[in-house]
């Protein structure tokens, strides 16, 4: 069973040129010198191309040709989000709009202070649309499970201007639960990825797409445990500059003592999120950036 060990492709002399090329030379200079360096990740980056044909390929039953476009798309989109993550927070917010449908659920959850889960997908950039949610009157914190070389990540904090949301990684020691374990008893917000688990941790096998998948039940425990409601949430590009923001109706996770029927109860509402990202994932094919084995083998 294949488990994500965290790691996302970068060094940090790649940041560098991104954020020097977006400095001095603008946006659409930087989209331009993407196209050469997506196709350097078509041609070289095997496992991940592997992955990704299979999805164009098995998944959504792309032609050979349309799904070997399908990689480089997907290359470039990823690097399309990268890029509009630093503009957005260096300081180049202003020239990107946005679509909000359900916005006004977390607005709720932070008037009323019940605090929340946010759970999203590695769709599109949550992390921009997170910078643009700054004016929800509460801390939202992102939890990454990202192994990233530190002085990378430090380097990438360093170059922002705007640093309203607040980044809790997961360790390998499990330290991360006590920030997050704050974060909800004090009633804030925070956002996990769904379409993520690392080994050892509590899964189901639901239908996704038409194959068997694997996801993680943490988020959904930790509604329950802690008494916070759940939205689903993306934010998915849809032209140069601008996004469109989804955020479902919170729901509450009742928490129960037998544990058989826990286990029900959780797996009910991973699978309301799986069809929501499935949703998303049939809308916007080009922007799910998963580079790894996601559905069961045979």
């Amino acid at each position: 069973m294949p488990s994500w060990k965290g790691q996302s492709r970068g060094t940090v002399l790649g940041y560098k040129i991104f954020v020097f090329t977006l400095k001095h030379l603008g946006l659409t200079f930087a989209y331009f010198l993407l196209l050469f360096v997506a196709f350097y990740f078509f041609l070289f980056s095997k496992s991940s191309f592997k992955e990704i044909y299979f999805y164009f390929r098995e998944i959504h039953k792309f032609t050979v040709v349309k799904s070997l476009f399908g990689v480089y798309r997907n290359y470039y989109a990823f690097g399309q989000v990268l890029l509009d993550k630093f503009a957005i927070l260096g300081g180049l917010k202003g020239k990107y709009t946005y679509n909000f449908d359900g916005e006004h659920h977390l607005q709720n959850m932070a008037n009323e202070k019940t605090g929340g889960i946010i759970v999203n997908a590695h769709m599109g950039s949550f992390e921009t649309a997170g910078q643009i949610l700054e004016r929800i009157n509460t801390k939202i914190h992102l939890i990454m499970l990202d192994a990233e070389h530190q002085k990378i990540k430090n380097y990438v904090s360093d170059v922002l201007v705007n640093k309203g949301v607040h980044i809790i990684p997961i360790q390998p020691d499990f330290s991360h639960i006590i920030p997050i374990s704050n974060a909800l008893i004090n009633k804030e917000l925070i956002a996990i990825a769904g379409d993520r688990f690392m080994s050892n941790s509590k899964i189901y096998k639901v239908d996704f797409m038409g194959k068997k998948a694997f996801f993680p039940s943490g988020p959904f425990y930790l509604a329950a445990r802690f008494g916070v409601p759940v939205t689903f949430a993306f934010a998915m590009k849809e032209s140069k500059t601008h996004y469109h923001f989804y955020a479902s109706a919170p729901v509450y996770i009742p928490r129960i003592n037998n544990k058989e029927e826990q286990e029900e109860v959780l797996l009910q509402f991973v699978e309301k999120y799986v069809k929501e990202f499935e949703k998303m994932v049939r809308k916007y094919p080009y922007q799910w950036f998963n580079y790894f084995p996601f559905w069961e083998k045979n």
